[in-house]
């Protein structure tokens, strides 16, 4: 009886190994696709060529690898997260080199803003000096006296605006020069032969304004000396700059 059974046994497997269909390359081949297409195995460990039905024995058993307790199984990781990762990045870089880029325009527009703000602050004051100018020049009760310069400094030259109703006098410094440390214009007029005081140009009053001066009730002539500080009661006649008759 056993041995009959183990005959029926032995039949029945041949005839399994003569019915046995071996699986189409083809379709192992669209397996392997598909487990690289999902990232479930790296590319380079595909082997040349697929294992056959030949190849494998029917008794054995194909086991999974042994870990040691202290070795982990390695993850892999899909290559569409590097391709995130360097996206990320270059995204990064790029909206860092723009919002640098914007930020140094936007600097050097300020530095251009306040170079022309500036400009034209300076512009608008001269342009206020030559209205102040103008408007002596066009009052008829204003006689304006140029003062030119004496021999040996002859570029010299400077204009005395003298009110003859109110007697006030005004001087503008056209082409003088900026005075030392410790100097001062002073202005005199020349009364009956005699220089009178007119007062010190101010220190803090620009070259091209006319600034007010102390009144002259008569003259026959104005006059400019560097002087000292604050002025001197008599005029240095080897410090005259300039002078003009009326």
């Amino acid at each position: 009886m056993e041995q009959a059974i183990a005959e029926a046994e032995k039949a029945l497997e041949g005839l399994a190994d003569i019915q046995a269909m071996a699986m189409p390359a083809a379709l192992k081949q669209d397996i392997w696709n598909r487990l690289e297409a999902e990232n479930q195995i790296v590319k380079d460990d595909q082997p040349d060529s697929l294992p056959t039905e030949e190849a494998i024995s029917d008794d054995a058993v194909v086991q999974p690898p042994m870990l040691n307790d202290e070795e982990e199984p390695k993850r892999i990781v899909p290559a569409r997260s590097y391709g995130w990762a360097i996206a990320a990045s270059l995204l990064f870089l790029l909206s860092a080199g723009v919002n640098l880029f914007f930020y140094q325009q936007q600097q050097d527009s300020k530095a251009t803003l306040a170079k022309t703000t500036a400009a034209l602050d300076s512009q608008q004051a001269t342009l206020a000096v030559l209205q102040d100018k103008w408007s002596l020049v066009q009052n008829p009760a204003i006689k304006t006296i140029p003062l030119k310069g004496v021999e040996n400094k002859p570029d010299l030259h400077a204009l005395v605006f003298w009110d003859q109703a109110s007697k006030a006098v005004y001087l503008s410094l056209e082409q003088m020069p900026a005075v030392p440390k410790g100097k001062q214009y002073q202005l005199w007029a020349m009364v009956d032969g005699k220089p009178v005081s007119a007062g010190v140009f101010p220190l803090n009053a620009k070259e091209e304004m006319a600034s007010k001066m102390l009144d002259v009730a008569k003259a026959q002539a104005f006059a400019i000396t560097l002087e000292d500080e604050g002025g001197k009661d008599v005029p240095t006649l080897t410090e005259l700059c300039v002078m003009g008759s009326i």
